[in-house]
């Protein structure tokens, strides 16, 4: 009886625990509501506080930001991607993917 009761506790938590995991595909920042122009202060209201910036002048003497964020997508494999969004005088001119980072290789379960 109690192994009976410890089998469907523990298949219980199981479905519990898998069910609550969800895997990202696609990028957040993939969305239509990223235009260029927008404004820095409602890109970061939307998206969040970025985990790194940088900032500079550009040759006009314009303020040039960059605002980095990273996410965790699968797509067979689990990767870190790294989205850089720059912002001068405070409106978005430029979106690029900076980085892609495979967090787990197949191969590295065989050594």
């Amino acid at each position: 009886m109690k192994t009976r009761n410890l089998v469907l506790s523990s298949a219980v938590c199981l479905l519990f625990f898998s069910s609550c995991f969800t895997s990202q595909k696609a990028s957040k920042f993939n969305s239509s509501d990223i235009t260029l122009g927008m404004d820095k202060t409602e890109f970061i209201k939307n998206y969040g506080e970025p985990f790194n910036k940088d900032a500079s002048l550009t040759n006009d003497g314009k303020s040039e930001e960059t605002l980095f964020y990273k996410e965790e997508l699968y797509n067979g494999t689990w990767y870190i991607v790294t989205t850089a969004f720059t912002f001068v005088d405070g409106k978005l001119t430029k979106q690029k993917v900076e980085k892609e980072e495979r967090v787990f290789n197949e191969n590295d379960s065989r050594k």
